[in-house]
């Protein structure tokens, strides 16, 4: 007993005293009698006792079914009826209310308690249930996935919001009926009714995936989901639970997920991507089963300046008819790609080398006779094509795509228009291919800083004059396996895919840095002025002028420690860039040297209009300066007209002391060379 609250209705009021007495003596709480059925709804309401005893025949125009009924629409209160009455008609206006007890008088003290105790009990476990019902229904209810319930004889028992949508039907329109009449689970490979088989599904659930519904709201779906078996204890089968996900949308962006990352929005071709993947598997497909095919990569000649005229709309409309005419140009099983800004490639299926230079000719020929109007102008367009054929013998994925961006190349530097066949032999390949190595490794040498300064002394030849003595700096790079690279190593790779102003910047900041460390250390070396080389295109750089600057003042250093040396060529080919820059420069103090003086025609022309300090004089006229009188009226001409411009002259080459005396004798201010020194590492 846990003194529950009892309320009790009986209109004899000698009845009603006497029940209360029985049951506050077994532990209960009477909290209120009443004697008409208007008085108990009232009393139930108020009081919200834990059960009710209720007679049926009550005083008043109400009796104890209709008070019941009454209570129950307001309140889960459980009710036990005490009645004298046990006929027929009297029952069955008993169950509409559905009672917890039924108890006839006269009834014994253990009958009414055991049927309070069970009462209680069966509320009890009924609100659970219900409280267990609404949770369930509401988790039913809120899950993305539709849920539908059958029996065994696949009639509806239960559908969420979800599965009405999907299915575009009303749980309240199918309850009971066949989920066949509404639902058709086609399977896309067979085509079969999953709900065909529903009786062979087992122990576990059965999935199914990309399913096809059509609705009866006329839609096409896509779905995911399962069948499970409803289990009994006896563990027969009692019905299905069936959920279903539809997926449609999510399958539509997908599609159009793997549509967009598979394929180039401007073009409609392939994408690099895309491209590498089905390149890979042709060499695989080549190498297990044999075949011959090419690939060829495009490159549109001149885009850029049509870009830059025209704007990007424009190049975007070019790119498009070259996409046109090289899906014209093709087989419907061969492949093409956008694989850069300006750049394409195919792959030709089954095709040998001199049928694949054909369909290069036809594209080469079909974008040049369909000249590009934007609006007034009109403009030739040609392709650069390279070729790389395919076969058991071909290297992997990056071996081909390297030496078809190399032949591409090389059709584009001797001038575009032309289609060149990849020869791993051929010269021009092995210069490229090591050029492309030698990038490689400048830039792993720049971001690993193995980079090595060097210097060589530039010694003033008459020493009586008091001229100031200076050395060039070098650059060396310290390969992955520890040897030295020389400059004409990585210099002209450097130069011809334009690394130099990256590699003159780290010069610069390393030669000022180790002036600053020399300076500090009381080094004989920081009392000469250290030569610098830039190249021509830092001439061209601006910004380069702030930095030299900035790095000046990171070390705390005076411009006049150096001096800046630029080449002849570099200087004539950019003259007003130069003159610019070596202006701006000087106004800080810096001086200027132009080396490789005497190698250009037009020398001593352009001398006049440039603001150097210093004229280095080629080696190639230094070198047998004693042996040949041609080089030494050479030296003799470009010292005279340098000093008569008020510049100091040196001479590079000096390899022997008979050189050396010849060049005293001429005035030559200054000697570099062998003679002097060998190159050596500024820090040992």
């Amino acid at each position: 007993m846990n003194n529950e609250r009892i309320l009790i209705v009986e209109d004899e009021k000698i009845i009603a005293i006497d029940l209360q007495r029985r049951l506050e003596r077994f532990g209960y709480s009477v909290v209120g009698m009443a004697g008409e059925g208007r008085e108990a709804v009232a009393l139930a309401l108020e009081l919200e006792p834990d059960i009710i005893l209720m007679d049926i025949m009550l005083a008043g125009s109400m009796d104890g079914v209709e008070a019941a009924k009454t209570i129950k629409a307001s309140k889960d209160i459980p009710f036990i009826f005490l009645t004298a009455y046990t006929d027929e008609k009297t029952l069955e206006r008993a169950k509409e209310v559905q009672p917890y007890g039924y108890i006839l008088k006269p009834f014994k003290e253990r009958e009414l308690y055991t049927t309070i105790d069970i009462a209680l009990y069966k509320h009890e476990m009924a609100s659970k249930l219900t409280r267990q019902e609404r949770l369930f229904s509401a988790i039913l209810q809120s899950i993305n996935d539709g849920i539908i319930a059958v029996d065994m004889d696949l009639n509806v028992q239960f559908m969420n919001q979800v599965a009405e949508d999907i299915t575009g039907v009303k749980e309240i329109e199918v309850q009971g009926k066949s989920i066949t009449k509404f639902l058709n689970l086609t399977e896309s490979n067979s085509k079969k009714d999953i709900l065909s088989n529903i009786v062979g599904i087992g122990e576990h659930s059965t999935f199914f995936n990309d399913v096809t519904l059509k609705n009866t709201a006329g839609q096409t779906l896509v779905l995911d989901g399962s069948i499970t078996r409803i289990h009994e204890r006896s563990n027969t089968t009692d019905g299905y639970l069936i959920t279903l996900r539809d997926i449609t949308e999510l399958r539509r962006l997908s599609e159009s997920l793997n549509y967009q990352s598979s394929h180039d929005s401007l073009t409609g071709l392939s994408n690099r991507e895309e491209f590498g993947y089905k390149l890979g598997e042709i060499l695989k497909n080549v190498k297990m089963i044999g075949g011959s095919h090419s690939l060829l990569v495009l490159d549109v000649d001149r885009f850029k300046a049509i870009n830059d005229t025209c704007g990007t709309i424009a190049g975007d409309e070019l790119l498009r008819q070259i996409a046109s005419h090289i899906q014209t140009n093709i087989q419907r099983n061969d492949l093409s790609a956008r694989i850069g800004a300006d750049e394409f490639a195919i792959i030709l299926m089954n095709c040998q080398s001199e049928d694949t230079i054909n369909v290069g000719n036809r594209l080469q020929n079909a974008v040049q006779h369909q000249r590009f109007q934007w609006q007034s102008n009109a403009f030739p367009v040609t392709l650069s094509i390279g070729i790389v054929p395919i076969d058991r013998d071909t290297g992997d994925i990056h071996a081909v795509l390297a030496a078809a961006d190399d032949s591409c190349h090389i059709s584009k530097e001797e001038g575009g228009n032309k289609i060149t066949v990849f020869q791993a032999q051929d010269s021009k390949f092995m210069r490229r291919r090591g050029d492309m190595e030698w990038i490689g490794k400048i830039n792993r040498a720049v971001e690993e800083n193995r980079f090595i300064l060097y210097y060589q002394p530039i010694e003033p030849l008459d020493p009586s004059t008091g001229t100031q003595p200076k050395l060039e700096i070098l650059l060396r790079l310290v390969n992955e396996d520890g040897s030295i690279a020389g400059p004409t190593d990585f210099i002209p790779a450097a130069e011809r895919y334009n690394l130099m102003p990256q590699i003159d910047r780290w010069v610069l900041e390393n030669s000022m840095r180790a002036f600053r460390i020399l300076k500090d250390q009381g080094s004989p070396l920081a009392d000469r002025i250290f030569s610098v080389n830039l190249s021509g295109p830092s001439l061209l750089d601006e910004a380069l002028i702030d930095t030299i600057l900035y790095y000046l003042n990171k070390y705390s250093l005076s411009a006049g420690d150096f001096c800046l040396e630029i080449t002849e060529t570099a200087a004539i080919q950019n003259l007003s860039y130069a003159t610019r820059f070596i202006n701006r420069l000087k106004l800080e103090g810096f001086t200027f040297a132009l080396d490789d003086f005497g190698a250009g025609f037009s020398s001593f022309g352009y001398l006049r209009n440039l603001p150097v300090d210093y004229i280095k004089i080629d080696g190639s006229f230094v070198q047998n300066i004693d042996e040949s009188l041609v080089s030494y009226t050479m030296v003799d001409s470009i010292n005279s007209i340098g000093h008569v411009m008020g510049l100091k002259t040196i001479a590079e080459f000096v390899k022997s002391e008979a050189v050396k005396d010849k060049l005293v004798e001429l005035g030559i201010d200054y000697g570099q060379g062998y003679f002097f020194a060998k190159p050596r590492p500024l820090f040992d």
